[in-house]
């Protein structure tokens, strides 16, 4: 039978087309399109909005390799190409064995490390595939050199988390959104940048990935359609950049802080996932969080039970006690763990000039723009801040003399 090989220095571009097929497509396939006259094996395969093409040369396959093209399942190709990625030795190829019968169906066969049979059925080339294909010669596209780019997405880096970014030459600036805000940040001086560029998070790892292991000096980058295309000329990948109209129509909003505090990260965390646990609080939806002049308080509670616990705030800011709702299944969607060594967060109460508020969080990397944030709503019903002060009342009589504060939280200095 007829062989394909897949030399080792695919392995990452492999690596990244098998990480990104969606379990949630029952049909996702990985598409094989042999051209002898351009001297390659295209593979294709992907997120149906997120396409790869990884080509291989002809040269060193099989020679009695025929043109042709045709789909297998991608889902068994992704766990056949990820025993092959386990061995240890070298220059291991990926092995597949083409078995074309011209009056019946044809076959792709692979070998496992322990010896075990995986075997698809081909099917007709993927139209979508297909598609993207001939869509590639129909883009415009942008050259920059790699020297150039590189510095370039190191800037973008420095401002992750981020939803989007555009790099802005003439302006010689970058405009950022994080948590749905936008801030504009001039270049560093000694950055020239060759184009304009604009990417969300997985275009900007796209094109570091592409950077770093293009054998090219340059890449080809095509925006259009709200999609991101790019290209070493060997090499491409698609990326969608749905809402990327919004984001360079979207004015920048002002904010005004109303309470900036500091809170233990153990506290808030294992508090948040203790009402997890009790399915009165958990349902209900509805967290308090009361500050005063020297505390931060988190409250659950449901029909018959409430949960309540001090945050253990540092030097916190606030002109008044002041009560505000949140949502629980948002301050849950949070990405808290491992978020830094320190033993403490910024917190802020960012209030806007019509009126809505938000939570954001802050980590040491960046103490002036928050990473998360959720909608919080002032609550100024007396009979919940009553509780609230019933709860704390029991609180501080457990905890009397206890006054114990921590002095390395993070933020102390940024407060």
């Amino acid at each position: 039978m007829k062989t394909i090989l897949i030399d080792k220095q695919y392995y990452p571009h492999i690596m990244l087309m098998i990480d990104a097929i969606d379990k949630k497509e029952r049909t996702s396939l990985i598409t094989f399109i042999i051209d002898k006259a351009a001297n390659t094996i295209s593979v294709i395969g992907g997120k149906r909005d997120a396409l790869r093409i990884i080509k291989l040369p002809f040269e060193g396959q099989d020679p009695t390799l025929q043109n042709g093209k045709w789909s297998i399942d991608a889902d068994m190709f992704k766990y056949y190409c990820e025993d092959c990625l386990k061995t240890k030795r070298k220059n291991q190829e990926i092995i597949l064995e083409l078995d074309e019968h011209p009056q019946s169906d044809s076959y792709v066969i692979g070998y496992a490390n322990d010896h075990a049979v995986r075997r698809w059925q081909c099917s007709a080339a993927c139209e979508a595939h297909l598609d993207y294909i001939a869509s590639l010669d129909n883009k415009t596209f942008q050259t920059v050199s790699i020297s150039a780019l590189q510095p370039m997405l190191e800037v973008a880096s420095s401002h992750c988390p981020l939803e989007f970014f555009k790099i802005d030459k003439a302006q010689h600036k970058i405009i950022v959104q994080r948590d749905n805000d936008i801030t504009t940040t001039a270049l560093p001086q000694d950055l020239i940048p060759e184009i304009d560029l604009v990417a969300n998070q997985d275009g900007l790892d796209i094109l570091k990935h592409t950077c770093q292991h293009t054998q090219s000096g340059t890449l080809m980058i095509n925006v259009d359609n709200e999609q991101l295309t790019v290209t070493d000329g060997k090499h491409s990948q698609s990326c969608s950049l749905e809402s990327l109209s919004e984001f360079c129509n979207k004015p920048k909003a002002n904010y005004t802080t109303e309470v900036k505090c500091v809170v233990k990260i153990y506290a808030l965390k294992s508090e948040i996932e203790a009402y997890t646990r009790v399915h009165q609080i958990k349902h209900n939806n509805i967290s308090l969080l009361y500050f005063t002049q020297n505390d931060v308080y988190l409250s659950g509670f449901g029909c018959t039970v409430d949960s309540f616990q001090n945050l253990s705030a540092l030097d916190i800011t606030t002109k008044q006690p002041l009560l505000y709702n949140i949502n629980l299944r948002q301050l849950l969607k949070v990405r808290i763990k491992n978020i830094t060594e320190l033993k403490g967060m910024t917190l802020r109460i960012l209030k806007t000039a019509d009126g809505s508020r938000k939570l954001a969080f802050y980590n040491e990397h960046d103490p002036k723009r928050p990473y998360a944030s959720i909608p919080i709503e002032l609550n100024t019903n007396n009979n919940d801040l009553m509780a609230m002060q019933t709860l704390m009342a029991i609180y501080n009589k457990q905890n009397q003399g206890d006054s114990c504060k921590q002095a390395d939280l993070l933020g102390y200095d940024d407060i």
